[in-house]
């Protein structure tokens, strides 16, 4: 004769079972779920991926050195495209999701680093002469992409790390150290009206 009736012996056992896989496979939070959609969608570009039992590299570094090297519109074309999906697929975030996907060390490569060479080949190997050239080969849709950066890494880390990078970056470009801060500011991508460019 058993000790518990066959009833409670039926909840024990289903009570014990869905402690166990809430023990071993705990509900995603919110933002968990946002960095596996993102993961995922960018798995090509940003992040390694499986594929028949191999793993792929990433694409991201191999186009930015490439994009540095060429130093041309064909050149960048393709890291450029890559970078605008991930601008997407950032915008589908939640906001309050933003900073957990942003802390993800290869998001906040590209997104830093990206917006740098912007800013880099805009300005060439030496400080522009006139408005116009410190857009160098850039164009439109360049510097639209340069502004959705700008947006996104002051949405994600805040507007002091935008000044810090903005600070930063300027003063290491070949030659400003012979401008004022003022006189480099206008010669850069920084002082282009984001507002232009929808």
């Amino acid at each position: 004769m058993s000790l518990f009736p066959k009833w409670l012996l039926a909840v024990l056992v289903i009570a014990g079972g869905m402690a166990a896989i809430i023990l071993y496979n705990p509900p995603h939070t919110v933002c968990e779920s946002q960095i596996e959609v993102f993961r995922d969608a960018q798995k090509r570009f940003l992040f390694n991926f499986k594929e028949k039992k191999r793993t792929k590299i990433a694409k991201y570094r191999e186009l930015v050195d490439h994009c540095k090297m060429t130093n041309d519109p064909g050149g960048c074309y393709e890291l450029f495209q890559e970078t605008k999906v991930m601008l997407n697929d950032l915008k589908a975030v939640p906001s309050d999701c933003l900073p957990t996907v942003g802390s993800i060390g290869a998001v906040k490569t590209a997104l830093w680093e990206v917006e740098d060479l912007l800013i880099r080949l805009g300005w060439g190997d030496k400080p522009p002469t006139a408005y116009r050239e410190k857009f160098h080969w850039l164009d439109t849709a360049d510097v639209s992409l340069y502004c959705g950066l700008k947006q996104t890494l002051t949405d994600t880390y805040g507007l002091d790390a935008w000044e810090a990078f903005r600070q930063k970056t300027s003063h290491a470009l070949p030659g400003a150290d012979k401008l004022t801060d003022n006189e480099a500011w206008q010669k850069t991508l920084f002082s282009e009206n984001c507002a232009a460019y929808p």
